[in-house]
């Protein structure tokens, strides 16, 4: 029986071509919208969690300031004390690394005239485990020719930015003074691109400052140079094997506060969530204006099945003289309404993904960015059915109204 309904609305819709697919088109363009709103949204969300997963891995957690992480966080430059060696003895820790900033006196190479400048300048230690354990969230640090990054035996040594090297007349080879210290430059970093807004140079984490103008130091020549780390700007921790991540994040983080610092961890899990929510929230939003086509092209169904029920009114009466009950007319129209909405469904999904993928070729193409396009069976799946029921939804309406026709009234239609 079934069957039999599904074809005869079949046949209704093929017999009303024109007027069918004007209907299915105000369908098929809002389920267009949608689908590649939430495709974007989705890749989107996607390349991110593959970025992130690519520099956290599953065994790594930052500590920063608290209040960092999320909307109106902390200022770049916050700062907090951390004990690093306490930090390694807490339960599942294996490794840490930290970054810390201070503003040093530092007196450059002398010139040919014998002079030598003298100022206070930015003096951030890195530790070497920063460029081993922790490589992937540094990057590659690119020097110029000659120059090395530091060791885990190095002391006295330093890499210094471009500017500050040019100012402070130091090349890979020659001495500095930061505290009245001498320390032997190692390293000389090539300027990048983003110097001028102040962000990264070959590859080297700046934190809000341009790395032009920094001197870097092995972390602890600090602790000798300024006492305890008090100036901290982010550490990086690594978990011993079978520890779970975000467990020993939560126990550091109780740890340290329970010290006096004001910390707080971040792991994968929380960007990962952060990231979720706020791509769902955009991702709704845009949906939702989308929908309003959608509720345009479930009214044009609507007024379609109505218009085919007073076209076929005397139809109905037949097939109500012949034995068909009122819940066989009302299921007819309200499959035919379905089927409208599964058809611009159908098509508004193939041109939803075909959209996506165009805008993802053009981000890439124009911007550089490389978002991935997902096309998931539950998507297509939700789709699909979700139209389906869009347009049964629509057609419950005109649908009641046919099955309530009186077979004597419908008979003598004209």
């Amino acid at each position: 029986m079934f069957r039999d309904f599904f074809l005869l609305a079949a046949r209704s819709i093929a017999h009303r071509k024109v007027r069918s697919w004007l209907t299915i088109i105000g369908v098929f363009i809002g389920i267009t919208a949608v689908v590649a709103l939430i495709s974007i949204g989705l890749g989107l969300e996607k390349t991110i969690n593959d970025q992130v997963s690519d520099v956290f891995g599953v065994d790594t957690f930052i500590i920063s300031p608290e209040g960092t992480f999320g909307p109106g966080g902390a200022h770049a430059d916050a700062t907090f004390a951390i004990d690093l060696d306490h930090l390694r003895s807490i339960d599942g820790i294996q490794e840490a690394a930290a970054i810390r900033d201070e503003t040093g006196f530092v007196q450059g190479s002398p010139d040919e005239a014998g002079d030598s400048i003298k100022g206070l300048l930015s003096v951030v230690g890195l530790s070497p485990e920063l460029l081993t354990d922790f490589s992937s969230f540094i990057g590659d640090i690119e020097l110029e020719p000659g120059g090395r990054n530091f060791t885990a035996t190095d002391r006295n040594v330093a890499i210094l930015g471009n500017a500050v090297a040019t100012r402070l007349n130091a090349t890979v080879g020659s001495t500095i003074e930061i505290e009245g210290q001498p320390f032997e430059i190692v390293g000389v970093v090539v300027p990048g691109e983003d110097d001028a807004a102040g962000r990264q140079s070959g590859g080297m984490m700046s934190y809000g400052r341009t790395t032009e103008d920094t001197i870097y130091v092995p972390y602890d020549v600090l602790l000798d140079l300024y006492g305890p780390a008090d100036s901290v700007l982010v550490t990086l921790v690594r978990v011993a094997e079978g520890t779970d991540v975000d467990e020993a994040a939560d126990r550091v983080e109780t740890d340290l506060n329970e010290r006096g610092a004001d910390i707080m961890t971040i792991t994968y899990t929380d960007i990962s969530d952060m990231v979720g929510t706020m791509m769902s929230t955009i991702s709704a939003f845009l949906a939702g204006i989308a929908g309003i086509s959608l509720l345009v092209g479930a009214v044009g169904v609507m007024n379609t099945m109505f218009t085919s029920v007073l076209e076929r009114t005397k139809e109905i009466g037949v097939m109500k003289a012949v034995g068909a009950k009122n819940s066989h007319v009302w299921l007819i129209f309200l499959i035919e309404s379905g089927m409208m909405g599964l058809v611009g469904g159908a098509v508004g999904t193939i041109l939803g993904l075909a959209l996506s993928w165009g805008a993802s070729a053009l981000l890439s193409r124009v911007f550089g960015i490389d978002i991935a396009v997902v096309a998931s069976a539950a998507l297509i799946a939700i789709t699909l059915a979700g139209s389906f029921a869009l347009g049964a939804i629509a057609g419950l309406w005109p649908a009641r109204r046919a099955s309530k026709l009186l077979v004597v009234d419908a008979l003598r239609y004209e």
